[in-house]
């Protein structure tokens, strides 16, 4: 079946290494800086459970693009019993939305009634213009020659997040991307209204930790899930120090620390960020300690010197936009030969070239097992 899905701007690469825990067999038909369009055996059920996405829906209908009036009506035209399977949430009304290169847009009346008498007769479910019910959208993108017509999948309910807090979706997307295991020490040091280690308890782990200096002002708004986890313990400590924690103990960090544009930063920039990864480098393991960080873009720079400074390597680096604000994710861990990404790049780029095939060779097979008993795991644990 084929799926199409919308996610916070700029992490379509994080998606495509996130959605192998959650779907099957997929393979990626259409994507940009926003959305995926994938093949994929799961059900509707388990697509819709995907924590990241901000939409999904199944794609009923393909059409060549044109004006969207006239695509419309031929949707129209072709649509029959045979293009609407079942899907998880049935209710009996439905309406009809068009969304073209990132916007909502209108249909002309005459061709909104043709395509809704269309979908009526082959669902038999009746127009309902608000309230809940079944969405069917005419989604259009930039680079996409093709107009799809769609049945938007319903989403698991989650607690409002307040204003400028990190969404849910790129909250999962980032505690995916630490590679989460459950056998985890997890510590969110600077944890605000909890984002992350909410997400981090929707996954397997053996202790989470929840530090801020402003425990006491979010306490009084954690979900119940959040204070009632055995897994969970909050601290109020300064994320510089946290003196409660012993060195090495944390197995991986998620955090999203003050950039320094709304708040005052206890420390010029520079200095907070050499402090921040010096704080990390004694907390983590010190053989498989991992980390993954969201700052500022123009405080990347600084985090990426800082965290080598400190001994810790980047693996991966990600430019998204979080709430329209550009940002960087940076994710990394300890160097597994004791050099950072940038040493390893001067001092082995020839050799890596010269060795490339081979290395890959002999990396697969293990590699392959290692994946493929953390994708069941995690696909055990989403069901």
């Amino acid at each position: 079946m084929r799926y199409f899905i919308q996610y916070p701007a700029g992490t379509t690469d994080l998606v495509a290494d996130a959605l192998s825990h959650f779907v099957d067999d997929f393979s990626v038909h259409y994507s940009d800086d926003s959305a995926m369009i994938f093949d994929s055996t799961s059900s509707a059920e388990q697509v819709a459970q995907i924590p990241f996405a901000k939409n999904a829906f199944v794609v009923l209908a393909t059409t060549p693009r044109k004006g969207i009036d006239q695509s419309a009506r031929q949707f129209s035209g072709m649509l029959g019993r045979e293009h609407f399977p079942a899907l998880p949430g049935r209710t009996p009304g439905f309406r009809v939305m068009a969304h073209v290169d990132g916007e909502l847009t209108s249909l002309d009346p005459a061709a909104r009634r043709d395509l809704e008498r269309a979908v009526s007769a082959s669902t038999g479910r009746r127009v309902e213009p608000r309230g809940k019910c079944q969405e069917y959208w005419l989604i259009g993108r930039l680079d996409l020659r093709e107009l799809m017509f769609c049945a938007r999948l319903p989403k698991p309910a989650r607690a409002k997040k307040g204003r400028g807090a990190v969404s849910h979706e790129l909250s999962s997307m980032l505690v995916l991307a630490s590679r989460p295991g459950d056998r985890d020490v997890y510590l969110d040091p600077f944890a605000g209204s909890g984002s992350f280690v909410l997400a981090r308890l929707d996954m397997p782990a053996h202790r989470i930790i929840y530090s801020d200096t402003d425990l006491k002002s979010h306490r009084d708004d954690f979900p119940a899930e959040l204070t009632g986890d055995q897994r969970v313990r909050l601290l109020s400590e300064d994320a510089l120090t946290l003196p409660s924690l012993a060195d090495g103990e944390v197995d991986v960090i998620v955090t999203d620390p003050p950039w320094g544009e709304y708040e005052e930063l206890p420390l010029p920039y520079a200095e907070f960020t050499r402090a921040v990864s010096e704080s990390f480098a004694r907390v983590l393991d010190a053989e498989t300690g991992r980390f993954v960080l969201l700052c500022a873009r123009r405080g990347a720079p600084d985090y990426r010197t800082s965290l080598e400074a400190a001994g810790l390597a980047v693996e991966a680096t990600h430019e998204i936009l979080v709430n329209g604000h550009p940002a960087t994710v940076f994710v990394g861990g300890r160097p597994s030969d004791g050099r950072t990404e940038r040493e390893g790049e001067r001092e082995g780029e020839g050799e890596r070239r010269r060795d490339d095939e081979g290395r890959a060779a002999s990396r697969q097979g293990p590699l392959l097992v290692g994946m493929s008993t953390y994708r069941r795991t995690m696909r055990r644990f989403s069901q």
